[in-house]
């Protein structure tokens, strides 16, 4: 059997929910675009350790240069996160070879660089030859 619902308690109950909606919906919104950044700077930071360790390894090889490593680096950085104003240093040691990346945060983030200032993604890998 139904129940009769005057008509002011239904209004009364959705401009309730729309009032709750309206608190609650900026909050819920801004936690998915925080999720949403954070995961774009995480890929960033992925990408940057992944590239530094692939670059060395190719400048480890025998007869390849500190500018093949940079290129591979460079590469992988625009493959996966194309990531601007990187800085790639790619140094010789006499029993291997280090490079470094390191990558702005204020120029590779959509909200987030703002608030920043001048934080900066940087990852370094060496390898040593053991001959």
């Amino acid at each position: 059997m139904k129940r009769f619902v005057p008509a002011s308690v239904s209004t009364s109950r959705r401009a309730a929910v729309a009032v709750e909606f309206a608190f609650v919906a900026p909050v819920i919104f801004l936690i998915f675009l925080a999720a949403l950044e954070l995961t774009a700077i995480n890929l960033v930071r992925q990408t940057a350790g992944n590239a530094a360790y692939e670059a060395a390894r190719k400048r480890i090889v025998a007869g390849s240069t500190s500018e093949d490593a940079r290129r591979e680096a460079e590469r992988l950085l625009k493959a996966v996160c194309p990531a601007r104003n990187v800085n790639i240093s790619v140094q010789d040691e006499p029993d291997g070879v280090l490079v470094s990346i390191s990558i702005p945060v204020r120029d590779n983030a959509w909200a987030l660089g703002r608030f920043t200032g001048e934080l900066t993604i940087e990852k370094q890998c060496r390898l040593t030859q053991a001959w």
